[in-house]
């Protein structure tokens, strides 16, 4: 009996006056790790969410390994990292060439459409990739790209301006070169006017034959 009597002692009010505080300060301890470690799980989620979404808008130019991956529009190797092009699908498919003139015959003859954020081309003096939408371009005869179209590509707006003004050409954009038609196998005006021995710009080709009677002929 005196043990019985000491054991609900224990857990008379006296000792709940004591007891009991500890173990709500646990209860309410354990609520609140539990509430803060689901918090880091959704935060987790959320930033591996966003950064896969992240990724895919921001892939980067397919990584092209020279002297081995074929241009898709040519079937030649790939060797001059200045004249190389590229672009990507929606679907993740990746295309690679050898000419930027390539990758504009292929496109229509595939009858697939570039997003100019997904396509690049090659800095021709850095050596860098630019996307199709910030390039700068000048078609040249001066030039002899692999496939012969003769196109180079800046990414630097005043160095092909500069560019073009040494070789008597033109600096253009993207919408520009990719309604260039085709002569022969040829994207480009200026490849009407190699019989003369010099370029004729994208301008001066776009008022017509009048200035340029003989090109036809």
């Amino acid at each position: 009996m005196v043990a019985l009597h000491h054991c609900s002692g224990l857990g008379g009010d006296s000792g709940d006056d004591r007891i009991g505080p500890v173990f709500e300060r646990k209860r309410r301890m354990t609520t609140r790790d539990g509430s803060l470690t689901r918090v880091a799980i959704a935060a987790a989620t959320l930033a591996l969410v966003l950064g896969a979404c992240g990724s895919a808008d921001t892939a980067g130019p397919p990584e092209i390994n020279y002297g081995r991956d074929i241009c898709v529009q040519c079937g030649m190797i790939i060797t001059e990292e200045k004249f190389a092009a590229a672009y990507t699908l929606d679907s993740g498919e990746e295309r690679v060439f050898d000419d930027l003139g390539d990758l504009v015959l292929y496109t229509r003859d595939a009858g697939e459409v570039v997003n100019p954020l997904n396509g690049w081309v090659h800095d021709f003096e850095t050596l860098e990739w630019v996307d199709l939408d910030h390039a700068w371009f000048v078609p040249t005869l001066t030039v002899t790209t692999p496939m012969g179209h003769s196109i180079v590509s800046f990414s630097d707006e005043a160095r092909a301006h500069a560019f073009a003004s040494d070789v008597g050409g033109e600096a253009v954009q993207w919408a520009v070169i990719e309604a260039l038609p085709a002569t022969g196998n040829l994207v480009g005006h200026h490849h009407l006017d190699a019989n003369e021995g010099r370029d004729m710009t994208t301008s001066s080709l776009d008022h017509g034959s009048n200035e340029h009677g003989g090109a036809e002929g």
